[in-house]
């Protein structure tokens, strides 16, 4: 069920700062099995699962996934239809490269390399070439300031192994989805739940950090992917494919609160359920901008291990999201918390 979920979502292109078609459709998935589901001034979804505790005994935990990829915006149309962009976040143009892409109103065009395949790691050295005979015909597919990402692909590979784009961080959303579907039909929580799918992580952060001011919640985790130590040539790092839910000690945006943290730990042993510790290199998540809110708030994450972050080929295993699921799921029935 996860898989056709992943799938579905990532089909919806959702560059920073222009998430609305992704949030519609995670409204229309949520809206059965949430008490409440708003869109927020922002654009973040956020729907809410009461507990069954009274209200000066119950706590508010907020798990938040970002909606949105990374990508591309068109700055210039010159005189012979090419169109020149920017990065909007941090896409591997690399991998975009001599690739189709979708701009927001689903016409196509191809990324290619302005001086060959040495500038191919530049976005600045690229043009989008949509088979445009002058600057008036190009402007009939996009403008400057309209956005544009690879088309989405999911890939089996081995096992329960699978690759593709934009899993970064619709998987997330993914989870979260799943985690209060079971929610929602199983036993209800003592706590009430806030479930929030962010807008632009990939650029500022703003979302996550607007939707915990908003709510003002006693914890709050982020759903999110971390990068991993089990690729050719990688940084020296434990977190592994197929070793479980990443639980994040800190990365170069945060150090999660270690009560939390260790909680997470004991929750995660007490169900069974296969886990890591995260200790990223560098990156941040909606944690970092939870933990800034009002007052602060307590906070940590929940990662997906992934390779090959921000290309066409992010790869995941299944069995990881699962944990992951199962994760948020048992740390919404804990006491602990």
């Amino acid at each position: 069920m996860m898989l056709e979920l992943l799938k579905s979502l990532c089909a919806v292109p959702g560059v920073s700062g222009r998430e609305h078609k992704v949030a519609e459709k995670i409204k229309t998935l949520m809206t059965p099995i949430a008490d409440e589901v708003r869109i927020d001034t922002i654009g973040n979804v956020i729907a809410v699962l009461r507990g069954t505790a009274s209200p000066e005994k119950k706590k508010k935990l907020m798990f938040s996934a970002h909606m949105d990829e990374v990508g591309f915006m068109v700055t210039k149309i010159d005189d012979n239809g090419y169109m020149h962009a920017i990065n909007v976040g941090g896409p591997s143009v690399i991998s975009a490269s001599y690739r189709e892409v979708i701009f927001d109103n689903g016409c196509r065009g191809m990324l290619v390399p302005t001086t060959g395949s040495d500038g191919a790691g530049q976005i600045g050295r690229c043009v989008v070439d949509v088979g445009a005979k002058n600057k008036a015909e190009a402007e009939k597919v996009a403008l400057p300031g309209d956005t544009f990402t690879l088309p989405a692909t999911i890939t089996a590979l081995q096992g329960s192994r699978y690759a593709g784009h934009p899993v970064d961080d619709r998987i997330g959303c993914a989870i979260l989805i799943d985690a209060a579907r079971v929610l929602w039909e199983g036993e209800r929580p003592k706590n009430d739940i806030y479930y929030v799918f962010s807008v632009q992580e990939e650029i500022n952060g703003n979302g996550g950090l607007i939707a915990a001011y908003e709510e003002k919640p006693d914890i709050g985790i982020a759903i999110d992917v971390c990068g991993v130590g089990d690729v050719v040539g990688s940084e020296p790092m434990i977190m592994a494919l197929g070793a479980g839910a990443a639980i994040k000690v800190k990365d170069c945006t945060i150090m999660c609160d270690w009560e939390l943290v260790q909680n997470m730990f004991a929750i995660a042993e007490e169900r069974h359920i296969k886990y890591q510790r995260e200790i990223l290199l560098s990156g941040g998540t909606d944690a970092t901008a939870m933990q800034k809110a009002a007052a602060g708030v307590k906070a940590g994450c929940i990662s997906i291990p992934m390779r090959y972050l921000h290309t066409s080929a992010e790869t995941f295993d299944m069995e990881d999201a699962v944990a992951c699921r199962d994760l948020t799921v048992a740390m919404a029935h804990s006491d602990r918390l």
